[in-house]
């Protein structure tokens, strides 16, 4: 379609003054392999890149947007994140932008299209041409695009364009269905088309069309799914079997470069997939990925030599590199020292590389075995493997861990360790709730419970009257508060009550994770409080806390801001006597 028909001449005008600059240095970060982010978003002003697309005319510049309560401001980049311009919108609201996509003709296209209340009626797109992003000017809404569900009102943070047309993928829990308009008149709201669902991915938080059309990509806060096909055909695109990743990225928005998909994430960090990394489906570690590399002033080698050697040169098609040891035979040993910050049992996992020229290996820390022995020879190599080896307890202070040859091929590389407590979680609970949330982005308004737990009674909650009731979770430790608490609305509060057993006092950490904002108590006394928005993952804040001989009440209250709802919650475990319960008995 020839949008030049449709729009004001001034406007063309500045499409034909755009023209593209000179190709820029290689991509930024390029040297990393894929679980290490390439840049982050220092510009306060971009606090949550919520929409992305990689320039077609500009090389080396991406533009990127805030959603909701953020002014109406296009943002030009560079792949590391560093600001060349920005631009705000002139003609256009930002309620709640959630996407960003650009034509081949220049055109970047705003998905005005997050509705977490599912109550919106002002849904639209706006459409403006792309500006030099290293020149001076203003940006102008060329045409508006108003629209509506054909069914019920459901919440949307993804867009592409195919074929001239715009394709909205849903967020929902349960499904992702796609969208399209069926035709373009500015000004005029449409009623959009159900073109199918894509039976994989769910709370899709951005959708991407690489800009041929055969690979579309659907990106949660946990997996990105990569779609192919041989023709631009969205609706036989989600049909497909898809390529999926798992991550810990909390990604908000991808982008096609090429065939490689970029990513930002809610911490503002990007990150760049090769084509050849998620075609294969290989794990990407998680960001808490201690690198090798950051250590070697510390590292050492015995009866071998070691050397950091690039991932190419040991035939992965990915940047970064590992460490290689290598040995005249078995019993050659890579060590390094760590510090830990607290006395608790941990669990290692170590990122190691497979393929046919390594051989089997083995873990010691302070010069013990951990675990059992692991055999990385592989008949295709792969770099990032993680490979758990077992847990053991730990003062507090600085260890050494050591890689060994055990046998096989006289090599090892290594890209880092994982290291987490192997505490037990709580995984018996009281929850209550839902609660209606009194600010979008805090839990401080204080709530009944908090002064009175109020157990055998009823509260007057979100949804009614509530009370509380017993959850055991899995042994993952998640409460998930959407299944046990369900109908409860987008913006809410509930609390979860365990307690904790102790045979002596003792001064200790309290790991929590949640999805959104926490806060705890401990015997009534306020330990911990974070007002964010994340998705919940073990251990994200580490707070120093005391317990007492005997049982322990522990009582956290939870915020959502749509998306999951959801806690993690134990006690660093060095000694392994620590039990849970529901009742405190």
């Amino acid at each position: 379609m020839n949008w030049t028909r449709m729009l004001p001449c001034w406007i063309v005008g500045l499409l034909v003054l755009a023209r593209p600059l000179p190709a820029t240095k290689p991509v930024v970060g390029a040297d990393r392999p894929p679980w290490k982010a390439v840049g982050r978003y220092e510009y306060a002003p971009i606090e949550e890149s919520s929409g992305l697309v990689v320039s077609y005319q500009y090389p080396g510049v991406y533009w990127t947007l805030n959603d909701s309560g953020n002014p109406p401001v296009l943002y030009a980049t560079r792949p590391d994140g560093i600001l060349i311009r920005e631009f705000a919108v002139q003609g256009a609201d930002n309620k709640d932008w959630e996407a960003l996509s650009l034509d081949d003709q220049g055109w970047l296209w705003i998905g005005e299209i997050g509705n977490n209340s599912r109550r919106r009626e002002d849904l639209c797109l706006y459409v403006v041409a792309e500006p030099n992003p290293f020149a001076e000017g203003t940006v102008q809404v060329a045409a508006q695009y108003p629209y509506r569900y054909p069914a019920e009102n459901v919440d949307a943070e993804g867009m592409f364009i195919c074929g001239g047309l715009p394709y909205i993928i849903s967020k929902e829990q349960d499904r992702a269905v796609l969208y399209r308009f069926p035709v373009l008149r500015p000004g005029e709201t449409v009623v959009l088309e159900r073109v199918g669902e894509a039976r994989e991915a769910r709370l899709v938080t951005d959708a991407a069309l690489s800009r041929d059309g055969k690979r579309l990509a659907l990106c949660t806060y946990n997996r990105v799914w990569i779609y192919e096909g041989k023709a631009a055909d969205p609706a036989a695109l989600i049909a497909a079997k898809p390529w999926n990743l798992a991550h810990d990225f909390a990604v908000e928005a991808n982008a096609f470069s090429g065939y490689d998909l970029v990513l930002t994430s809610e911490e503002r960090s990007i990150y760049r997939l090769p084509q050849w990394w998620y075609e294969r489906e290989l794990t990407l570690p998680p960001q808490s990925l201690q690198s090798v590399l950051d250590r070697l002033e510390s590292t050492a080698a015995r009866q071998g030599r070691f050397r950091v050697q690039p991932y190419t040169e040991a035939g992965l098609e990915i940047g970064g590199a590992q460490l290689l040891l290598e040995g005249a035979g078995p019993g050659a040993l890579l060590s390094q020292q760590l510090d830990f910050s607290r006395a608790d049992r941990y669990a290692f996992t170590l990122a190691l590389t497979h393929g046919p020229q390594y051989g089997a290996v083995e873990l010691l820390v302070d010069g013990q075995v951990v675990g059992e022995a692991h055999d990385c020879r592989a008949a295709e190599p792969a770099a990032g493997v993680l490979v758990d080896f077992g847990a053991r307890a730990l003062t507090q202070g600085r260890h050494e861990l050591a890689l060994r040859l055990k046998g096989g091929p006289a090599q090892a590389g290594l890209a880092g360790y994982l290291i987490r407590s192997a505490a037990p979680f709580a995984t018996q609970y009281q929850v209550l709730g839902p609660f209606a949330k009194a600010a979008d982005w805090d839990i401080d308004a204080p709530l009944p419970p908090e002064q009175d737990l109020g157990l055998g009674g009823s509260f007057a909650g979100a949804t009614g009257p509530i009370s509380w009731q017993r959850l055991d979770t899995d042994a993952s430790g998640l409460v998930n508060f959407l299944s046990c608490l369900p109908g409860a609305p987008s913006m809410a509060v509930a609390y979860a009550l365990t307690y904790v057993y102790t045979p002596q006092a003792r001064s200790t950490a309290l790991l929590v994770g949640s999805d959104d904002q926490v806060a705890v108590w401990v015997d009534g006394a306020q330990v911990h409080r974070h007002n964010v928005g994340r998705g919940a993952a073990p251990d994200e804040d580490v707070v120093s806390c005391d317990l007492r001989a005997g049982w322990n009440q522990v009582l956290c209250k939870v915020g959502q801001n749509g998306g999951g709802w959801g806690l993690y919650l134990r006690f660093a475990d060095p000694e392994g006597d620590l039990r849970y319960s529901a009742d405190g008995h």
